[in-house]
């Protein structure tokens, strides 16, 4: 059986520190994170660990700033950290997307803890403007999350507006102090993406 060779796709726009970036939708701005914004981090970090309990780093700062000297979308796992910040400058929660397949064109998206479970704060506009940024500008083709069998419904319900699906139940995907943990599988795709632009949604 031939099969017919797919349109050729324009090259992976790649997304490099030095890159000055910042994507705002509404009342948000999203933008990559500095030193500068350490103290920033500090503060959400704390309230981070009071609702949420992520997993204990040794050092959860230093992982913020060597994320922060390497943050590019260029090759393989390359991770980009962003922050979403309000119209006060607050920052509201760090993003931070990791390119598994450049070749696939496809990137998980993480919130500073792995529970899934952020801020509700203004998610849907930062989700706005990241998935206009990765489909339209970067060249983007898949966008994934994923969240424990437990993630909130308001976070569902947001992501699902914004027009992921959820694609199964990945077993024992993740393993922490608690031991195996599953993961629910969210995704976006760009045709999808442009196709529900088109629609007005």
């Amino acid at each position: 059986m031939n099969r017919h060779s797919p349109t050729p796709l324009p090259p992976l726009r790649p997304v490099l520190r030095r890159h000055l970036l910042l994507l705002q939708h509404g009342p948000v701005v999203l933008r990559a994170l500095q030193r500068s914004d350490l103290v920033a981090w500090r503060r959400h970090y704390r309230q981070v660990e009071r609702t949420c309990s992520p997993p204990a780093h040794l050092d959860a700062e230093a992982r913020f700033l060597c994320g922060v000297q390497r943050s590019q979308l260029q090759h393989d796992n390359d991770h980009l950290l962003l922050g979403s910040f309000d119209a006060a400058g607050e920052l509201l929660d760090e993003l931070n997307l990791r390119l598994q397949c450049a070749h696939a064109r496809s990137v998980e998206l993480r919130w500073l803890h792995t529970g899934g479970c952020p801020r509700q704060r203004q998610l849907a506009p930062s989700l706005q403007a990241l998935c206009t940024f990765l489909f339209e500008q970067v060249g983007i083709h898949r966008l994934f999350v994923l969240l424990p069998p437990d993630a909130g419904s308001a976070l569902v319900a947001t992501l699902q507006a914004i027009g992921f699906e959820r694609e199964g139940l990945l077993r024992d995907h993740h393993l922490d102090h608690e031991g195996w943990q599953d993961r629910q599988l969210y995704a976006l795709t760009a045709p999808l993406w442009r196709q529900r632009q088109s629609a007005g949604n």
